[in-house]
């Protein structure tokens, strides 16, 4: 349902429930001080939160990409009831519309679920059958997937960011910035939050290009989940438009 150019869904209900309102906005809420440090070989005078606006900006202007959102779990982890997300891969593009695939555990059978939110209208697969269901975002059991959105909401929300250094992501040269995002914010990418307390979050930025290139969510956050959770989403084909079309 989606294709990639250089320039720039249920006969049965599922309890989907994806960290996903993707993925792009992590700037910074506190006044942060330049700070000296040593990034890669040579030390560097940089403002964390100058580069995470920069991002913000850069972010929102971009014609879209490729992602890959992971739920990271403790070995022996057994599966929720109903759905449990795995990981999504997909594309979106600058209107958020979204085409994916979920990889889940559904009633303890691997299953691959395809997704595609189109004009605000949601379409998922039946992995069985594999017939599309159409519906409004608002009756959809994958609930809101904002990754553009999520991620430039996240851009603009962290705290206490601190300059980690530099480090390749995707052959970039990146810089990694650390902090804290509140549970409320987080809560738009897991689907639902059982905590109030921030999430240490790391995201590292081009330094050439400011675009984001992978956002690391630390912690529990659904009721489900316990202490070892951890989530990561990985962007790659940044600035690349993507046709997505609803399925026939």
């Amino acid at each position: 349902m989606a294709t990639i150019h250089n320039d720039g869904m249920n006969t049965r209900r599922y309890a989907l429930r994806p960290a996903v309102a993707f993925v792009v906005a992590v700037l910074v809420l506190v006044p942060i001080l330049g700070c000296v440090v040593g990034c890669g070989d040579e030390p560097v005078d940089i403002d964390p939160q100058a580069v995470l606006q920069a991002s913000s900006t850069r972010m929102k202007e971009i014609a879209g990409f490729h992602f890959v959102y992971e739920v990271h779990k403790p070995a022996g982890t057994q599966p929720s009831k109903g759905l449990d997300i795995n990981r999504i891969t997909g594309d979106i593009n600058a209107p958020g519309d979204m085409a994916a695939t979920i990889d889940a555990i559904w009633g303890g059978t691997p299953v691959a679920v395809g997704f595609v939110s189109v004009d605000g209208v949601h379409y998922i697969q039946d992995p069985l059958s594999l017939k599309w269901q159409s519906m409004p975002a608002s009756d959809s059991p994958v609930g809101r997937l904002s990754l553009s959105a999520g991620t430039i909401r996240i851009l603009g929300n962290i705290i206490d960011a601190t300059c980690e250094g530099t480090e390749k992501k995707g052959g970039t040269k990146t810089y990694h910035i650390s902090g804290l995002v509140e549970a409320v914010e987080v809560e738009a990418i897991a689907g639902a939050v059982n905590t109030t307390e921030p999430f240490p979050t790391d995201i590292w930025v081009g330094v050439e290009d400011s675009l984001v290139y992978e956002v690391d969510i630390i912690g529990p956050a659904t009721p489900n989940e316990t202490e070892g959770f951890w989530r990561s989403i990985i962007l790659s084909d940044l600035d690349k438009h993507v046709d997505i079309k609803a399925p026939q």
